[in-house]
C-alpha cells in the first residue's frame, strides 16, 4: 500500500508543476512592452498568430488605438522596444537634454494628426539616443517607421527621407552677449522720433507762422512795433509758444486768430505723435549687441556654440568656422556661462541655434542681458519624417493643414511653451521703433501752410485797398482847396475894381456863381444866394456899392475856409 501511495503523490507534483509552468508561460506571453494609452494585441499562441497573418494589415491596424498623452521621459528606448513591425509603426522620437518641451509639444502634434486620420494607425514610440542626423539615417534606412519631434526640413535630409508639411517655422540666429558699455555718454535719442527733415520742416513752420502773424498784427497792434530786434523777439516768442499753448492773447486781428488756431491744431498732432514714439522707443529699446554678425566671429577666429545634436554643427562648418572653434551644448545653463564668460576666458562669443529655441531662451526673465542677433539662415521649419514613399506623409500633411486652420497646435504650444515663447520661425526682431517722417504729416504742413499763406494774402490785400483809399480822399482834398484859393484871388482883384468906381454885371455874376458851387461843395447851404440878391440888383444899376462888396468877399473866404 505504501508504493501506491508514492506513486500517487509523485504524479500529483508532477502535475502540480505542469500547471505552474503552465501559468507562467501564459504570464510571459501577455506580458509585451507598451506605450502609456497604446494598446497592441499580443499573440498568446501559435494559433492566434496564425490566425493574425491572414488578417490584413489594414484591417488590422484599424482595431489600434493611439493616444498622444506621452512624454520623452515616459518613452522606452528604441534597443528595448520589441514590437511586430508587420502591423505596428515603430516611430523614434530624438531624447534631448534641452528644450525638451519641444519634443513633447511635436509629440502632441503627431498625436492629433493622426487622430484626424480616417483610419489611424498603430504606432509606439521609442526615445532614440543619437544625433538627429543620426536620426534621419536609421529612418532613411527603414531601421524605424517614420521621426516625430522638433525636425528641422534641410536639403540633405530631403534628399534621403520624406517631410510633411511643417507644422512650426523655423530658421537660425545668433544668441549674442548684449553690450552696455559701448554707448556714449551723452544719449540724444530725444532727437530720434523724427526725421531730419521732419524736424527742420517743424522748425521752418514755427518763424513763418510767427511771420504770418507779424505781417498781419503789426500795422495796428504796438506789441509787434518797435525797433527791428523788438520786433523780431516778439514774433518768434509768440511762435514758439505755441508748441506749449502757452502764447496768451496777443493778437487782435480775426485773420491772425485764424492763422494761430490751424497752427495750434497741426502743433497738437505732431507734439502727440513725438510723445507716442518717444515712448515707444524708450520702452522696445534694445540694447546693441556686441557681435554684429556670423562674418565677424569668422575673421575673428572667435569660439562658437550650438545645441548638441543639432544640424548647425554642419551649417557652421560650411559657412568655414573651424572644427576647434565649435563647442556643443547641452542645457540652457551652459548657454548663458559660456556668453558670460566670452571667447577669449573659455566660453564663446556666440550660440548659434533655431530661432524657435533662442525665443523660448530668452523668454525667461533672468535672460534679459542677452540678445538675438543677426538672421543667418532660413529653413521651411520643423516637420515629422518618414522612409521614402511613406503613404503616412501625404495623410498626415493633410492632417497638418487642418490643425493649421483650427487652433489646435498653437494651443499645444501654448501648452507647452507658454505665450512668451510660442513656436517663431525667421521673423524680423522687435527693433527700436522707426522715426516719424516728413511724408507722415505733409498733409497737415499743406494745410497749414495753405491757411497762413491766404490770411497773409487777404491782410496785405485789405492794407493795399486802405492806403489806396486814402490816397484817393487827399487828392479830392487837395484839388478844392487849390479852387478856394483861386477864388479868393479872384474876389480880391473884384474889390480892386470896386474901389475904382464900376464893375461888369456879368463879371460879378460868374464870379457868384462859382462862389456858390465852392461853397456848396464844401456841404454849406444854398441859402447864401439871398444875400447875394441885393448885390446882384445893385449892379443891375451899373454901381456896387463897397459895403456889399466887402460881406460878399466875407463870405467867400469862410467858404474857402471850410474847405481848407
Amino acid at each position: 500500500m505504501e508504493w501506491p501511495r508514492r506513486r500517487c503523490g509523485r504524479l500529483f507534483a508532477i502535475i502540480v508543476s505542469l500547471l505552474v509552468i503552465l501559468l507562467a508561460s501564459t504570464g510571459e506571453a501577455s506580458a509585451r512592452p507598451r506605450r502609456a494609452g497604446v494598446v497592441v494585441p499580443a499573440a498568446s499562441d501559435a494559433g492566434s498568430r496564425s490566425h493574425r497573418a491572414g488578417v490584413s494589415k489594414a484591417a488590422y491596424l484599424h482595431t489600434c488605438g493611439s493616444r498622444g498623452d506621452a512624454t520623452i521621459d515616459q518613452l522606452p528606448k528604441c534597443a528595448d522596444v520589441s514590437v511586430p513591425r508587420d502591423c505596428v509603426n515603430l516611430i523614434a522620437v530624438p531624447r534631448k537634454h534641452v528644450f525638451q518641451n519641444f519634443v513633447n509639444a511635436a509629440i502632441d502634434i503627431f498625436g492629433a494628426a493622426m487622430r484626424k486620420l480616417e483610419s489611424p494607425p498603430c504606432y509606439e514610440l521609442c526615445a532614440f539616443n543619437g544625433t538627429y542626423d543620426e536620426l534621419v539615417q536609421n529612418v532613411s534606412k527603414r531601421v524605424f517607421d517614420g521621426a516625430v519631434g522638433d525636425m528641422t526640413i534641410t536639403d540633405d535630409r530631403a534628399k534621403i527621407v520624406d517631410f510633411t508639411m511643417p507644422y512650426a517655422p523655423s530658421g537660425v540666429a545668433l544668441l549674442v552677449l548684449a553690450d552696455n558699455d559701448s554707448k556714449p555718454p551723452i544719449q540724444w535719442i530725444f532727437l530720434k522720433p523724427l526725421t531730419k527733415e521732419l524736424w527742420l520742416t517743424t522748425v521752418g513752420f514755427f518763424f513763418f507762422t510767427g511771420f504770418v502773424v507779424w505781417v498781419i498784427e503789426w500795422p495796428r497792434n504796438p506789441a509787434y512795433q518797435g525797433s527791428s530786434l523788438t520786433q523780431f523777439s516778439t514774433a518768434s516768442y509768440f511762435a514758439f509758444s505755441t508748441l506749449t499753448f502757452s502764447h496768451g492773447q496777443i493778437i487782435r486781428n480775426s485773420l491772425s486768430k485764424v492763422a494761430v488756431v490751424i497752427w495750434c491744431f497741426a502743433v497738437l498732432v505732431l507734439v502727440q505723435s513725438y510723445t507716442a514714439n518717444l515712448s515707444s522707443m524708450l520702452t522696445a529699446k534694445r540694447l546693441r549687441p556686441s557681435v554684429t554678425g556670423l562674418d565677424q566671429l569668422v575673421r575673428n577666429v572667435d569660439s562658437i556654440g550650438y545645441q548638441e545634436g543639432a544640424f548647425v554643427q554642419s551649417f557652421l562648418r560650411n559657412k568655414g568656422v573651424k572644427e576647434n572653434k565649435l563647442k556643443a551644448f547641452k542645457n540652457q545653463t551652459e548657454y548663458a556661462e559660456a556668453l558670460r564668460k566670452g571667447s577669449k576666458n573659455g566660453g564663446v562669443s556666440a550660440i548659434v541655434d533655431e530661432i524657435p529655441y533662442l525665443s523660448y531662451f530668452l523668454s525667461d526673465k533672468s535672460n534679459k542681458e542677452f540678445e538675438m542677433g543677426e538672421r543667418l539662415y532660413k529653413t521651411p521649419g520643423l516637420g515629422f519624417v518618414f522612409p521614402r514613399g511613406s503613404p503616412l506623409v501625404h495623410n498626415l500633411t493633410v492632417a497638418i493643414l487642418n490643425l493649421t486652420a483650427g487652433n489646435e497646435i498653437a494651443r499645444i504650444e501654448q501648452e507647452w511653451l507658454g505665450s512668451a515663447a510660442v513656436l517663431k520661425g525667421d521673423s524680423s526682431p522687435v527693433d527700436d521703433s522707426a522715426p516719424l517722417t516728413l511724408r507722415s504729416f505733409s498733409g497737415l504742413f499743406v494745410i497749414t501752410g495753405s491757411v497762413s499763406a491766404a490770411m497773409t494774402v487777404i491782410s496785405i490785400g485789405r492794407s493795399v485797398y486802405a492806403k489806396y483809399s486814402r490816397v484817393r480822399g487827399s487828392e479830392s482834398q487837395g484839388a478844392d482847396r487849390n479852387g478856394g484859393v483861386a477864388h479868393l484871388r479872384e474876389f480880391s482883384a473884384l474889390q480892386n475894381d470896386t474901389g475904382n468906381g464900376s464893375v461888369d454885371g456879368q463879371r460879378l455874376q460868374e464870379v457868384r456863381d462859382n462862389d456858390s458851387q465852392v461853397s456848396h461843395g464844401n456841404g454849406r447851404s444854398t441859402d447864401d444866394e439871398g444875400a447875394a440878391s441885393p448885390m446882384q440888383g445893385g449892379m443891375c444899376n451899373g454901381s456896387v456899392p463897397g459895403v456889399l462888396v466887402q460881406i460878399e468877399m466875407s463870405n467867400s473866404s469862410q467858404g474857402v475856409g471850410s474847405a481848407l
